[in-house]
């Protein structure tokens, strides 16, 4: 990974992509859609500093850009969907321009940064995980319904339209003779639904930290360094509240949360430490 500022990092394959289409004189039909993606995210970017989150940094990959988030927690549906909506909003306005531009000079590169915009937001507005237009779906699911349904019906929809895009992607492969795109970008989804794993929901931690808002009980915070006791940190507890833990290592780091339900339930079996 080569490290061109504080924020922007550009993965060394992506390095080679750019030489080898250099060198074959390719270079406009990967610099285009790579464009596109790169202004997709820094729309983004502007959004999420709208709304008071910090960058953590945006990388450069060989097929595509992703921006990292120093942090997740927003509780304003509105602001959330504003954040992921940007990106697919600029390829609309930028498909737009680039319309009325190519009907006053009909230039084959307008109209390529036409189609790359147009096809950039149909494939991230498809309503699956991690694609855009899934997150907008599972933020508003999870809104209504909370954060554990949201992603029992996202897990759902999304095994049901990577299961089309494969089977579209074997059917572009054998119509057009080894194009594999449209069957990598549903392997690329695929990977995602059964892979992706993080340390803590956002939706599920943003429900207990206003939990009091819907059941008038207070969410008491606790900290507990990994190693300890399920006891051990039951006693902590008190009446009338309701406990969310953070298991951190030595350097403060939250490893995994726990609610007070877990560690109940943990405790009554066993008393193994965390």
């Amino acid at each position: 990974m080569i490290k061109l500022s504080k924020y922007i990092k550009i993965h060394i394959f992506t390095v080679i992509m750019f030489v080898i289409c250099a060198f074959f004189h390719t270079i406009n039909g990967f610099i285009i859609p790579y464009c596109v993606m790169l202004l997709h995210e820094l729309c983004h970017t502007a959004a999420a500093l709208c709304i008071g989150l910090k960058i953590s940094d945006i990388t450069l990959y060989p097929f595509g850009v992703n921006l990292k988030l120093g942090n997740k927690m927003v509780y304003s549906l509105a602001d959330e969907i504003i954040l992921y909506a940007s990106g697919p909003l600029f390829n609309v306005l930028a498909a737009l321009m680039a319309a009325i531009f190519y009907r006053l000079y009909p230039v084959e590169t307008v109209r390529y940064f036409y189609i790359c915009n147009i096809m950039l937001f149909i494939m991230n507005m498809l309503p699956a995980v991690p694609l855009d237009g899934g997150i907008i779906l599972k933020k508003i699911l999870a809104h209504k319904f909370g954060s554990g349904t949201a992603i029992k019906i996202m897990t759902a929809i999304s095994v049901v339209i990577a299961a089309i895009e494969t089977s579209l992607g074997i059917y572009v492969v054998y119509k057009t003779k080894m194009n594999f795109s449209v069957l990598l970008f549903s392997a690329l989804m695929i990977g995602n639904i059964f892979t992706q794993k993080e340390k803590y929901d956002a939706d599920f931690l943003k429900e207990l930290m206003f939990y009091e808002k819907k059941s008038k009980k207070r969410v008491k915070h606790i900290v507990a360094e990994n190693g300890e006791s399920y006891e051990q940190i039951a006693k902590k507890f008190k009446i009338g509240d309701y406990g969310i833990v953070y298991i951190t290592n030595s350097d403060g780091k939250i490893l995994k949360t726990l609610t007070e339900t877990e560690i109940i339930k943990k405790l009554v079996d066993t008393n193994i430490t965390v």
